[in-house]
């Protein structure tokens, strides 16, 4: 049985603590091991075109002049986006109705697809193949980590959810830590098409995972029906809200806004640390590589124990205004400064954000409504990432400088700052929604049991 300790203040229920099912602690723990290494694989191949950037160029120059190919850099990551805008839903509504174990299959397949497409791009110098490809890529990778955040949320909800999405993220960036390093070395010693088939081995690995989670996942629901376990939702329980909170929204829109200008950075970091930073140096790729390895190393770290702060200490709100502050100061010292600090701000920055927003979605949404809510985060991220790249882009061809660009991300950031201070004004007024405590309610918790169990 479930043990709840529970004390009564003015009609105030407050959950002190939720111990699981002995059977279920076991396997969450094991399930969490493999499903954490998930994401590496769809990171390595989401994140080659910017580890290779100088090689990409080089490579098309027989079908590609410089301009060409800064649009078609661009168009590369705002097609995807855009196709992106819709897709979310159709996973979400595939988690929804066929649970998390089917919809993650089914995401990594495509990545494992569009990673073969996109390789025969490059070997037959084909456009259509090296968009299609990619855009396979971006459908499976783009819903996946919200799928492992709803699947390990029924799990570790109520003690540990904000340091397992640390830890996922904390994974995921080994792929793109891996293919910063290692993808120009492979480029420079091998050739490119070697360096793009690393890939495959990475998203070989992720299936593997996937499909060791996913029998951890059956046996667990099998122990819990044979136990005949009933796990009791009391913090989403004992306050009665739509399905799509106005707070949601807004985390909405600052996710959106401050995700979408750290990835379009990240996107373009090669080319911008190379003609700030590395514009006469040889081998700028491999300096620009390796510094962003740092920056995704740094974030990947950080992610965990952000989690573990806010697990313990809550306050989301205002973990969201120290992601904007450090993610503005970071693109603005990028230009005017030693690259190095910056680096290290953007990362903390995008750790403290990915700690904090995606595990406050568990709180402010129904779990049957899941899917759909981390599908409205990622179309919303999808809808600024395909105006960006290709901007950006037009931008570079106009100015010959990502100069406009870096400031233009730079605004886009301070943006959120007011908004995260908009959003901390909210979860006051909410009780601290976004942190799962409970608000005030008059019925008493024998009433509440007796209507939700």
């Amino acid at each position: 049985m479930i043990n709840l300790n529970k004390s009564f203040n003015n009609n105030e229920i407050v959950i002190n603590n939720l111990e699981m099912n002995k059977y279920n602690y076991q396997y969450r723990w094991n399930l969490l091991t493999y499903c954490i290494w998930i994401p590496m694989g769809n990171y390595y191949n989401y994140d080659i075109p910017t580890s290779l950037y100088n090689s990409f160029k080089s490579y098309l120059t027989p079908i590609l002049s410089d301009n060409q190919f800064e649009f078609y850099y661009g168009l590369l990551f705002s097609i995807t986006s855009f196709v992106n805008i819709f897709t979310p839903f159709i996973s979400g509504k595939l988690r929804d109705q066929y649970g998390n174990r089917i919809a993650l299959f089914v995401l990594l397949f495509l990545v494992s697809l569009g990673q073969f497409i996109f390789i025969q791009g490059f070997i037959h110098y084909n456009l259509y193949y090296i968009i299609i490809g990619r855009i396979l890529i971006s459908i499976g990778i783009e819903p996946c980590g919200a799928i492992q955040t709803s699947l390990l949320s029924s799990y570790f909800k109520f003690d540990h959810i904000a340091l397992v999405v640390g830890l996922c993220e904390l994974f995921a960036s080994f792929g793109t830590i891996s293919v910063m390093y290692f993808a120009p070395k492979l480029a420079a010693q091998y050739n490119l098409i070697f360096a793009i088939q690393s890939g495959s081995f990475a998203i070989a690995m992720s299936v593997v995972c996937c499909i060791i989670t996913i029998v951890y996942d059956l046996n667990a629901e099998f122990v819990e029906q044979e136990n005949q376990i009933q796990n009791v939702e009391v913090n989403k329980q004992m306050k009665t809200q739509d399905n799509f909170p106005f707070i949601y929204w807004m985390i909405i829109l600052y996710n959106m806004l401050l995700f979408g200008s750290l990835l379009t950075f990240s996107n373009f970091s090669v080319g911008i640390l190379t003609e700030r930073w590395y514009a006469d140096d040889e081998s700028a790729e491999e300096m620009a590589g390796k510094l962003m390895a740092i920056m995704w190393a740094i974030s990947s770290f950080l992610t965990p124990v952000f989690g573990y702060l806010i697990d313990k200490y809550k306050n989301r709100a205002i973990f969201n205004i120290c992601a904007s502050c450090l993610g503005c100061m970071g693109l603005v010292q990028l230009w005017y400064y030693a690259p190095f600090l910056a680096i290290n701000l953007l990362g903390i920055s995008y750790a403290i954000m990915c700690a904090s927003v995606w595990s406050s979605i568990v709180y402010i949404i129904d779990e049957a409504s899941l899917g759909t809510g981390y599908a409205y985060l990622l179309s919303s991220c999808n809808f600024l990432l395909s105006i960006l790249p290709l901007t950006i882009s037009l931008i570079k061809i106009r100015t010959a400088s990502f100069f406009i660009s870096v400031m233009m991300l730079a605004v886009l950031i301070f943006i959120t700052i007011l908004l995260g201070i908009y959003i901390y004004i909210l979860d006051n007024q909410e009780n601290n929604s976004l942190d799962g405590i409970v608000k005030h309610t008059n019925k008493s918790y024998d009433q509440l049991e007796q209507d939700e169990i």
